[in-house]
């Protein structure tokens, strides 16, 4: 399942960069994070000229928070975008009635799904290489090294990845592209705030000093969440096991299970067809 061997890759990148839409949203992706990252900055420094007598602000502080910053909102701006172009992969397949062509064409039901997930998330990974230079400019501050960039880098195309793939299993599952959408953002959703809530639950009830002294249901709700498992990638390299470790195997085990179930719901479909 190659990129090269696969025409629905091909197709599908084509018909994407062709839309509007191919050039517009990266366009307003990159201005919203330039924008975040100023304001960022502007409100630390405005912060600084207004508080007399503390310390100053160090440079490697400036870039730390600038770093900081764009990854969480590099974060947000790929949970909103990425199941736009998953969710309604194999719906409009389904909608425009050609579901049933490429079931009985040479691409198995393996490789269809590989052509879709793949078109879908190279446009996302697009965006996240776009916003590289954006994101780097904290290094004109210092705080932060090479290493930073690539460990973030690297938890964000795992979440965006487990997106893609559950919004191709909703994809899958419904026949509309507006109802597949919609569950794949209601499922953002959840996986970014219920774990929050059942954190704060068991949390409230008595004092830890770490996550590790969690109960085990507070703690492993929290490995599913998109912002816990970047958040576990901003700690020293030595320190990355076991929360990010775990983390990673969640999002890597949620993702597999989607492929399975959206891979047997297009061979039912070509039953149904």
């Amino acid at each position: 399942m190659s990129f090269s061997g696969n025409p629905m890759i091909r197709k599908e990148l084509r018909q994407r960069m062709r839309e509007k839409r191919g050039w517009i949203l990266p366009s307003l992706y990159l201005v919203a994070l330039g924008a975040v990252i100023s304001l960022t900055y502007q409100s630390i420094t405005l912060r600084q000229s207004f508080s007399f007598g503390s310390a100053h602000v160090q440079g490697y502080q400036v870039g730390v928070a600038l770093f900081l910053t764009a990854a969480y909102t590099q974060l947000a701006l790929l949970l909103l975008l990425a199941p736009i172009f998953s969710a309604g992969s194999l719906t409009i397949e389904k909608e425009q009635r050609t579901m049933a062509g490429l079931l009985t064409s040479l691409l198995s039901p393996p490789k269809i799904w590989w052509g879709k997930f793949v078109a879908s998330l190279l446009f996302v990974l697009l965006l996240l290489v776009a916003g590289l230079p954006v994101v780097s400019v904290a290094f004109a501050f210092g705080g932060i090294g090479i290493w930073d960039i690539f460990i973030t880098s690297i938890t964000t195309v795992i979440i965006l990845g487990t997106i893609s793939a559950i919004g191709l299993y909703w994809s899958s599952a419904f026949r509309r592209s507006v109802l597949a959408t919609a569950v794949s953002y209601v499922t953002v959703i959840v996986m970014a705030v219920v774990p929050w809530i059942i954190f704060g639950m068991g949390a409230s009830s008595r004092e830890y000093d770490s996550v590790a002294s969690l109960p085990f249901w507070t703690r492993a709700s929290l490995y599913i969440n998109p912002v816990f498992f970047l958040t576990t990638a901003f700690v020293p390299r030595a320190q990355l096991y076991p929360q990010w470790f775990w983390s990673l195997v969640t999002f890597i085990v949620v993702g597999a299970v989607c492929v399975l179930l959206a891979i047997r719901n297009i061979r039912r479909s070509g039953d149904i067809s």
